[in-house]
């Protein structure tokens, strides 16, 4: 009896072809990095800023967009400003009309609750002037006579200069509990008194701050860059590149935006070139004609030209000038040699001796005019044999 063999077969997958330096394993393309696709046929994108891709595009983070996340965002959403704004002043007094009592640090006891009471109302007497003053909130009492230390608290209705008033606000506490704390000392003292050298007083602390909310969502790198603007009454984390805003950075005839290489140096004003006109400057609020360029260019173009024209010319009328005078020059020389050397009797050229000068600056009117009579070359007893005319006669 024979068992049947089951038959199998090995799926096989037909190889692909792979770009871009990938390789074939029997499967998929591997692709080298920097590609990716089923052929290794897209280039791969690289997120900048921290973003991330995930395999269609960018990710980007809180204040970067665009393609790579190289743009930086010109508004970041913040939370909407409360109707009133807290602030709250330290401040230490030294009350000497009393004394310190272990029962003053129990705050639940009733010599606690009845001074902080009454400390309630001195102060309220004393800020009562200020529309602003909520209260005080007792943190703690201190042994020497009694050091109250203290927060007086402050609320004003928000606005675009909330932060200007409170500071002003406190400087009005200030001025108030030093002159009330001088006032209120010794024998003139109704209620507390006070000592007037311990008295301090701290810098407020503003429990609304919508410039450190715009910042605390914004990289390091890019902290400096943002700040608040109002709009309507409402703040708005931006940057200079935000339109719409006093403070927005003018760019005329170009675009602001952070550097697409080096976006940590800020907004900047990318100018536009038109048909017409080249735009520069900080603000691209300079202009240059293409037609006023071009215009100069070719001017210039001309007058190097004619320039060139008669400089040409000018050199060709030297040049002949130079092989004239030097044909001149070459004669005198014939002239003055003969079999080696001058003819008894000749003249010599003394110019020529006493002063050399460069061919091309040769004056022929010097040389005609220092040619003298050379004997040094006779010889007195060498007879000169001449032949006598022969005379023919003729018969008419």
């Amino acid at each position: 009896m024979t068992t049947a063999v089951p038959i199998t077969t090995k799926s096989t997958i037909k190889p692909m072809e792979c770009f871009n330096g990938g390789t074939w394993n029997g499967t998929l393309c591997l692709c080298p990095t920097g590609y990716s696709g089923k052929q290794c046929q897209d280039k791969a994108i690289f997120c900048q800023n921290g973003g991330t891709w995930d395999g269609i595009k960018c990710i980007c983070t809180s204040i970067f967009y665009g393609p790579t996340c190289e743009m930086v965002v010109e508004n970041i959403p913040i939370a909407p400003p409360p109707e009133k704004v807290n602030a709250t002043v330290e401040v230490k007094v030294s009350v000497t009309s009393m004394e310190f009592t272990q029962d003053l640090e129990n705050s639940s006891s009733e010599a606690y609750m009845n001074f902080t009471q009454q400390f309630e109302d001195q102060m309220a007497e004393f800020y009562k002037n200020i529309p602003q003053y909520v209260g005080v909130k007792i943190k703690r009492l201190l042994n020497g006579s009694i050091v109250v230390d203290h927060e007086v608290i402050l609320s004003t209705d928000f606005t675009p200069d909330f932060q200007l008033e409170l500071k002003n606000i406190t400087q009005i506490v200030q001025d108030t509990i030093i002159k009330a704390t001088k006032e209120q000392t010794g024998e003139n003292c109704t209620g507390m008194c006070f000592n007037p050298v311990k008295t301090t007083v701290e810098e407020p602390v503003v429990h609304y701050d919508p410039l450190k909310e715009c910042r605390n969502n914004v990289a390091d790198d890019f902290k400096d860059f943002f700040y608040i603007d109002y709009k309507d009454k409402q703040p708005h984390c931006i940057n200079r590149c935000t339109m719409g805003f006093e403070s927005s950075l003018n760019c005329n005839q170009g675009t602001c935006q952070f550097g697409l290489k080096k976006p940590h140096l800020g907004p900047r004003c990318l100018c536009f070139v038109t048909d017409t006109h080249w735009y520069q400057g900080e603000t691209c609020n300079f202009s240059i004609s293409k037609n006023l360029v071009y215009g100069l260019v070719g001017t210039l173009g001309g007058v190097l030209s004619i320039a060139i024209v008669v400089l040409s010319v000018f050199l060709h009328r030297s040049w002949r000038k130079t092989q004239r005078q030097k044909t001149k020059l070459d004669q005198v020389y014939k002239w003055h040699e003969e079999d080696g050397g001058p003819a008894p009797g000749s003249f010599q050229n003394i110019g020529f001796d006493i002063c050399e000068e460069q061919e091309n600056s040769l004056n022929m009117d010097s040389i005609y005019s220092n040619f003298q009579p050379s004997l040094g070359h006779i010889d007195p007893e060498k007879k000169i044999q001449i032949q006598r005319p022969q005379v023919v006669m003729t018969s008419v």
